[in-house]
């Protein structure tokens, strides 16, 4: 891999590869410059087929004081571009046509590109590593748009310049100067709530997070709980799983994700898992079987004009397939709930806890929110092994 060490002239690397992008170009930055915001502005609407997606904060302080420019998102947003809010963001990221890639500490200001004493690293023509930073970028989506609507509009842009206009003319003096409004707006996604192979939102940059993320990535079990479903729209309790997928004319051996699962190997265990309630109705994930997939590969995408497709309303176009499977024959809540696995094995169930006994329930709870996918312990797939044969004895199973 080719990595080259920027301390200067951001600006001039990030034009450099916007004028080679040919589709897409993908921005994390906590401040939007009003200069930069309006020479993005003006590129764009000289490429409308350019493809552009931002997220940022959304903070009024912050307007008011002029570190992010409310009329920048205004003229962004003008320009086609997508715009998304997320709460204590530190992460800068530049992706272009998923092939090179900027990072560091530089935001999408002025300043950020020209004037501060900034640091990164510039990577051209990398579709591996590029790739890596655009999952990354997606799976942040995914989360933020699972968490609300969060996608700032023109509506949101007028109504909060009013109030930030307000604030400026009711600051007088010295006074002034000691204000603070505390008023954020944006999805708020928990800190300890991310899943061991995604790179953590944390409040310091994205190159250490890599490391960190590298440093996780070799605490490999093998072993997935798949979750299957959404919050939103939890599959009912009464139905049986690999029935209802028969009836929905659903792949029976293939599980969707919104993101690529490039940490799912040949060979891995999975746990399906189904968002869905248990015999008290109470809202909890319940595992209804267990199954050995084939892995991920890059081909593992469904085709988009495929009408099975449109169930998972976009959301979900990869997929890995399994074999030497078996399922729970009778009703989903009939299956091991989420909070028996916790409570009965409490910190035992991720590696990222296993060695942290003093982990409260209501963290580890936390931890399979808005997640496709989490790997777990030798111990927690013992538990589930014994648990799910029991229950398969007393109501039946099916072989696939």
């Amino acid at each position: 891999m080719s990595i080259n060490i920027i301390n200067q002239d951001f600006g001039e690397k990030f034009y450099k590869l916007l004028e080679s992008t040919q589709s897409e170009i993908n921005i994390i930055s906590p401040f939007i410059g009003l200069k930069t915001a309006f020479s993005l502005n003006e590129w764009l609407e000289q490429n409308p087929n350019i493809k552009c997606n931002i997220i940022t904060r959304f903070n009024r302080e912050e307007f008011i004081r002029g570190a992010s420019s409310i009329e920048g998102l205004e003229h962004l947003i003008n320009a086609g571009a997508n715009l998304y809010a997320l709460q204590d963001l530190h992460t800068k990221l530049y992706i272009f046509d998923k092939n090179s890639v900027i990072m560091g500490s530089a935001n999408f200001t002025f300043n950020g590109f020209y004037k501060n004493h900034e640091f990164g690293l510039y990577m051209e023509n990398e579709p591996d590593f590029t790739r890596e930073c655009q999952d990354y970028f997606d799976q942040i989506i995914f989360m933020i748009t699972s968490d609300g609507d969060w996608k700032v509009t023109l509506e949101r842009i007028i109504k909060e310049r009013q109030l930030v206009n307000k604030n400026i003319k009711n600051r007088k003096g010295k006074k002034g100067l000691n204000e603070y409004n505390q008023a954020k707006w944006g999805a708020k996604i928990d800190q300890e709530n991310q899943q061991e192979k995604t790179l953590k939102l944390r409040e310091h940059d994205f190159l250490e997070n890599a490391i960190k993320e590298t440093v996780h990535s070799t605490i490999s079990t093998g072993i997935w709980l798949k979750f299957e479903g959404t919050s939103e729209n939890r599959i009912s309790n009464n139905e049986v799983y690999l029935k209802r997928k028969r009836i929905n004319n659903e792949y029976i051996n293939r599980t969707f994700f919104p993101v690529r699962p490039t940490g799912i190997k040949k060979g891995d265990l999975l746990f399906l898992t189904v968002v869905s309630k248990d015999k008290d109705d109470n809202e909890v994930p319940i595992i209804v079987g267990y199954a050995t997939t084939n892995g991920y590969n890059k081909d593992y995408k469904i085709d988009t004009q495929d009408p099975k497709y449109i169930n998972w309303n976009n959301r979900f176009p990869y997929y890995v397939e399994f074999n030497n499977g078996r399922f729970l024959n009778d009703s989903i809540k009939h299956g091991i709930s989420l909070i028996e696995l916790y409570r009965e094995l409490k910190h035992d169930v991720y590696p990222s806890t296993v060695n942290k006994p003093e982990t409260k329930i209501e963290s580890i709870k936390k931890r399979h929110y808005q997640k496709p996918h989490l790997q777990i312990t030798e111990y927690a797939k013992d538990y589930l092994y014994s648990k799910l044969n029991s229950l398969f004895e007393r109501y039946g199973y099916e072989d696939i």
